[in-house]
């Protein structure tokens, strides 16, 4: 009977965390859902060769995305020591908005002086948008919407992260219908910069909203520097900078590539599949940020019994995400593809279902101990592994691609997991764990 009434108790008041976990899943199932019903209504909008065009260009919304400088997983951990201790976070939030200001000019003059070098770099092979500002307008707004997401990191340290996870998923749900609306109403078909334009400038607009209600309490004092705080946030934030940036040459260097090495029919291809795998990540990948500041109290807290719990299950769990999913995927596969891309030839081999199948193997396991070691600060064996994982990755997968095509791009990425972080990150845990319960023992 008192199990039966603890279950239920549970059940009224769940662990914020779990609540955080759940609003995750619901919200980028529904942003992965939309990205891969989107696929169709684009392909129907732009056709395969402006389709390759756009994905390649919104690629590039996570290498902006690194403007931010890592303020927002510093501020996230930095606000989570401080409700542990019970001390105020205010001064860590106006140091943020500050670094945040600076940042934001610096990255639009460097958007101003290599627009124009990327886009010609990037879309040579792409006549449609070839004598358009594309890079620099998209590139204006992935900055701003860059340095407002930095809130999101400051709810999930609130341990109100279904915040952060309903606002992008509403941010998508506006871009579906209006591409749906553009798609049916609009005369002129095959613009790019419309198509791109729909699926960005609401995710800014939305996440604007939290953003000014977080920091407007620092906005009155933004001139009012305090330079040790600056410096203890910056100090922080470019370690997750650094690890950010190599972190994006390891898996953000896909598109770039391929739109050097292999053809628009191709590229579709590989960005159906993606977000179909993007979907079953993103399952897990919710648990992990609902985890993270849950694994900086517990750390605060030296609870490590119940933090190797959680990793082992969160490891268990995406697993079976992955392998019921990607049957799923491969099963159904030829009606998946007449409903998303209908008119053209693409058709996936089962190779490349293993190759992703596989490569979302690695993500799962790789990420979930770096989540654990992002979340207590133990950055170093980043810097000193994943420039050799980003080597590895840029490497292999433009000679690959050569070579093998979008399996090229797949055997390139999973090398790089294999020879670098896939026995680091887990070898660097255990050896945090065994210390403690050496340090602990000697202190008994």
């Amino acid at each position: 009977m008192k199990k039966i009434k603890a279950v239920l108790n549970h059940l009224k008041n769940p662990p914020r965390h779990l609540v955080v976990a759940a609003s995750a899943w619901i919200a980028r199932i529904i942003t992965a859902l939309i990205g891969i019903i989107s696929v169709r209504t684009l392909l129907l909008y732009l056709g395969e060769e402006r389709y390759a065009a756009y994905a390649i260009v919104y690629s590039l919304i996570g290498w902006f995305a690194l403007c931010d400088l890592g303020i927002g997983f510093s501020l996230q951990n930095f606000i989570s020591e401080c409700r542990a201790r019970n001390e105020s976070y205010t001064r860590y939030l106006k140091s943020a908005l500050q670094v945040i200001c600076a940042a934001f000019i610096v990255s639009c003059a460097a958007l101003l002086c290599f627009s124009g070098v990327i886009q010609d770099k990037l879309l040579v092979n792409y006549e449609s948008v070839k004598n358009s500002n594309i890079i620099l307008i998209l590139g204006f707004i992935f900055i701003l919407t860059a340095f407002a997401n930095v809130v999101y990191r400051v709810y999930y340290a609130l341990q109100k992260g279904y915040i952060s996870n309903i606002f992008p998923a509403l941010a998508n749900t506006v871009s579906m219908i209006a591409i749906v609306l553009f798609n049916r109403y609009y005369p002129v078909k095959g613009n790019v910069l419309a198509a791109l334009l729909i699926f960005s400038v609401p995710q800014l607009t939305i996440a604007a909203i939290p953003f000014i209600k977080i920091f407007r309490q620092t906005f009155a004092g933004i001139f009012n520097i305090n330079y040790p705080d600056i410096k203890e946030l910056i100090t922080r934030s470019l370690k997750f900078s650094g690890f950010a940036v190599m972190a994006a040459a390891t898996l953000g260097i896909d598109y770039i590539i391929m739109s050097q090495t292999i053809n628009a029919a191709s590229i579709a291809e590989y960005n159906i599949l993606n977000k179909l795998f993007v979907l079953l990540l993103s399952i897990h990948s919710a648990v992990l940020m609902a985890a993270w500041p849950v694994f900086s109290e517990l750390n605060v807290n030296r609870q490590f019994l119940v933090i190797k719990k959680m990793i082992v299950k969160y490891i268990i769990f995406g697993f079976f995400i992955i392998t019921a999913g990607a049957a799923l995927f491969y099963i159904f596969s030829d009606n998946i593809i007449k409903i998303l891309a209908p008119n053209t030839n693409i058709a996936p081999s089962t190779v490349i279902f293993m190759l992703f199948g596989i490569y979302s193997f690695l993500i799962i396991w790789t990420s979930t101990f770096s989540v654990f070691l992002q979340s207590i600060n133990v950055l170093k064996i980043f810097w000193i592994f994943v420039p050799i994982q980003a080597l590895i990755s840029i490497t292999a997968q433009y000679f690959l691609s050569i070579k093998y095509g979008v399996h090229g791009i797949l055997l390139g990425l999973i090398a790089s997991f294999i020879f670098t972080t896939f026995i680091a990150l887990p070898y660097k845990t255990y050896k945090i764990f065994k210390q403690t319960i050496i340090n602990d023992s000697g202190k008994l």
